[in-house]
């Protein structure tokens, strides 16, 4: 009698796995699929930014709620893990429905991704990755689903473009030639052009190159010219850099521009990539929109008077929208606001002569005071009459 039981119930346990996979084998039955519905900001504080990942679930089974799922997700962005998270014991009703994860963005991890944001000309390959385990009966699987974009932004021309707004001839401040009398110059400078691109780029800081060509038109040796300048994004200062604390790449070693000629200069200003990570804090709590300003200013000692360029102790500035659409559904780009000139603080000579001590020379290589050789004389050195003469 009991042998009979046991082969019924036996029977009865292989006929309903039979039954089971015949269902499955006929699509009535199944694991549920899953796959990634949105992906949003959430709170964004000084530690932490919020990641809100909805998963849509697919239960084909009618009438059944399948229970204790398990939902994991992954977000990398140039293979930096960014972001992952998990959710346990998950039901869902059959047919189709939602369920929502929170994870954290890893704030250390920021600055590592923009290293190779920069170091990839600006483009980011994002990933984002939605696997489920779940178990239906003798049935089991983990279907995986992966989610790809492309990120782009143009912050180096935006750079470039504001700096090209100092291109042209500038007539500077009248300063004192030096000569017995009344005797004074106004010396007149020519950018005739720039250049903006990214240097070399690591997890703590990022380089950022910029280039003048700058012409001599007068009839007496100029002094290379120093730089000053700042970005800011959303009220953050990403960047911000004295002229003592500027080396030149190129063009800074020389002394002075001599007349009719000129000289390619380039400077190197230093992004600290944790200045950025809380930059893009402030990007994402704006709905990915920033209000990007950039100020310039090119600066020449002659003499005991410090003259400027653009004129008269002003700096370009420039103003952008820089939209990305990482999580939100916009149009990523740049939109130039304008640029203008406007009054900044005019550098003082102890700043000018603090390039002294950086790779821009010393001495007689700073170009910014003038030697006493013929050849490389400023206008404080030259003698009016022997110009006007």
């Amino acid at each position: 009698m009991i042998k009979k039981v046991v082969a019924v119930v036996f029977a009865l346990g292989i006929g309903s796995v039979g039954i089971l996979g015949g269902l499955f084998a006929a699509g009535v039955i199944g694991v549920p699929d899953a796959g990634l519905e949105d992906n949003a900001w959430g709170e964004v504080d000084d530690e932490r930014i919020e990641v809100i990942t909805t998963v849509w679930i697919d239960n084909p089974n009618p009438g059944i709620n399948v229970d204790e799922l398990a939902v994991e997700y992954a977000l990398e962005m140039n293979d930096v893990s960014l972001a992952d998270g998990d959710a346990a014991d998950v039901t869902v009703p059959s047919g189709n429905s939602t369920t929502e994860l929170r994870t954290g963005l890893r704030y250390q991890q920021i600055p590592v991704w923009w290293a190779s944001h920069v170091d990839n000309g600006e483009v980011s390959d994002l990933e984002a990755d939605v696997t489920v385990h779940a178990e239906v009966g003798p049935l089991s699987g983990s279907p995986t689903h992966t989610h790809e974009d492309e990120i782009e932004t143009d912050l180096e021309p935006m750079v470039a473009e504001s700096i090209s707004e100092m291109e042209g001839e500038h007539s500077l401040s009248p300063v004192d030639s030096g000569a017995t009398g009344d005797g004074t110059l106004e010396p007149t400078v020519e950018i005739t052009d720039t250049d903006a691109e990214w240097g070399a780029v690591d997890r703590d800081r990022t380089e950022l190159h910029l280039t003048f060509d700058v012409h001599n038109p007068n009839a007496y040796p100029l002094p290379t010219p120093a730089f000053t300048g700042e970005m800011e994004f959303n009220d953050h200062l990403v960047a911000e850099w004295d002229a003592h604390e500027v080396d030149a790449l190129e063009g800074g070693d020389g002394t002075n521009i001599p007349p009719g000629e000129s000289r390619e200069v380039t400077f190197v200003v230093d992004l600290d990539n944790d200045d950025v990570a809380a930059w893009f804090a402030t990007h994402v709590d704006n709905e990915e929109v920033t209000d990007a300003e950039m100020r310039a200013q090119l600066a020449m000692q002659i003499g005991d008077e410090t003259v400027t360029i653009p004129p008269e102790g002003e700096a370009v500035h420039c103003e952008y929208d820089v939209a990305t659409a990482i999580f939100v559904d916009q149009e990523s780009g740049l939109e130039s606001e304008g640029c203008e000139f406007m009054p900044w603080a005019t550098p003082d000579e102890r700043s000018l002569d603090g390039l002294e001590a950086t790779g821009s020379g010393g001495d007689d290589d700073t170009g910014l005071i003038g030697g006493t050789d013929a050849d490389d004389r400023t206008v404080a050195d030259i003698d009016l009459r022997s110009v006007t003469e």
